[in-house]
């Protein structure tokens, strides 16, 4: 276990100033060989974090959320308040946290086909839903035409600057036809796709929809028994996750900004390292059933656990890391809906989050959200499912027979 007791001293204080604390140094896990973590026996046998039984079919991913309209502008820095400066590019593009990690779960070419990527979002009936549909279809995505398009309602817009520069991005979302998808949709939507006996699905959801359609959605989820996963993007404003939303989570994927904002602490930056663990522990305490995947940009990502805490970065071997970053909007949604790509066909969540960081990391390559994702001609080896599976056999096999070898030894 990597959290030091004082981490979990932590835990037992009330006030967020409890989660101010020194930089923890945690082990990087991602890129290694999954040979080089010793087992009580001496053996170097890897740990999988597993979200998904042995013996389950691959499994439908269910993206419930936005899907807006992106109108980007590209400028040599970020205005700031009140200030007025001249942009260099001007583009309209697909987006919506949403639409952009349905894209990217249906991009890629990891879903199984016959179980496939599915969303559940609103638009108006305007050029831009048209356009937003169309472009989802494009990707691979299945959606109901008919049920998503709403009459006197506008499709979601969202206004992005674009730091050319650095990359970095500053957002402002008119929801829209989003906040028209209600409880009844979504638990009518769930009810019809999910439930396979034999098929663990993956339900994905963020905070661009009306809280209470995102609430029902992760309760749908699980007592139709999908592995479900909570972006909580924008982080909640004026209004707090209770117990109910903990209970209904398997796996929780904040970045920096939105663990703090969920912990109640308003100095972010001041939180790093021991007191970032302890954060996330602390949204394991109120419920959280699997993992707190806390994204930290550049850095890859980190796995907290009851048990472990975990650095997660890209494959090693991903090519696009030699290649220079053009631009970030997008790169979180890349890593939530491969993510849910990878569990679906069973990869065990450490290995799916290394991947899903070399994807994320892929797409932050290229301008764009939705058009930077990769496409499956367009993954590399060590992003495709099965990649490194010879080095888990080769694990297996070496604890086996030190294991049989000691038992020889005690019986002698």
């Amino acid at each position: 276990m990597m959290v030091t007791k004082s981490a979990l001293g932590l835990l037992l204080c009330s006030s967020a100033a409890a989660f101010h604390s020194t930089p923890l140094s945690l082990r990087p896990t991602a890129s290694r060989s999954p040979l080089n973590r010793p087992n009580q026996h001496g053996s170097a046998i890897k740990k999988y974090i597993t979200v998904m039984a042995a013996g389950e079919s691959d499994g439908k991913v269910v993206i419930v959320g936005s899907i807006n309209q992106d109108l980007k502008t590209y400028a040599p820095s970020l205005p700031a308040p009140g200030e007025t400066i001249l942009g260099s590019e001007f583009t309209t593009t697909a987006g919506g946290k949403g639409g952009n990690q349905a894209a990217a779960a249906a991009s890629i070419g990891i879903v199984s086909e016959d179980a496939g990527v599915h969303m559940i979002g609103r638009v108006g009936e305007d050029a831009y839903g048209d356009a937003l549909l169309a472009s989802l279809k494009s990707f691979g995505v299945n959606i109901d035409e008919k049920e998503s398009k709403l009459a006197g309602e506008h499709t979601g817009i969202a206004s992005i600057i674009v730091d050319s520069t650095s990359g970095q991005n500053t957002i402002v979302v008119a929801p829209g036809a989003n906040f028209a998808l209600t409880k009844e949709d979504v638990k009518s939507s769930l009810s019809d796709l999910l439930g396979g006996s034999d098929r663990k699905d993956v339900v994905v959801l963020q905070l661009e929809i009306q809280p209470e359609s995102a609430l029902q959605s992760l309760q749908t989820a699980s007592e139709l028994g999908a592995i479900t996963i909570l972006n909580p993007a924008p982080a909640p404003e004026g209004w707090k996750l209770d117990d109910k939303w903990f209970a209904s989570i398997d796996v929780l994927i904040p970045n920096e900004t939105e663990l703090a904002t969920l912990c109640g602490v308003t100095h972010s930056e001041d939180v790093k390292g021991e007191g970032e663990v302890a954060m996330a522990k602390s949204l394991l305490e109120k419920g959280v059933r699997q993992a707190v995947i806390v994204t930290l940009g550049s850095r890859g990502a980190m796995i907290v656990t009851k048990d472990d805490t975990i650095m997660i970065s890209e494959p090693p071997e991903n090519p696009a890391k030699l290649l220079p970053v053009e631009d970030a909007v997008g790169a979180g949604d890349a890593f939530c809906g491969s993510l849910a790509a990878y569990l679906s066909r069973g990869v065990e969540l450490e290995k799916a989050a290394s991947m899903a960081c070399g994807v994320a990391s892929t797409s932050v390559r290229k301008k764009g959200a939705q058009e930077s994702y990769p496409s499956a001609d367009e993954m590399p080896d060590c992003l495709k499912v099965g990649y490194g599976d010879q080095f888990k056999e080769l694990a297996d096999e070496i604890s086996s027979a030190t294991l049989k070898s000691e038992t020889t030894s005690k019986n002698a």
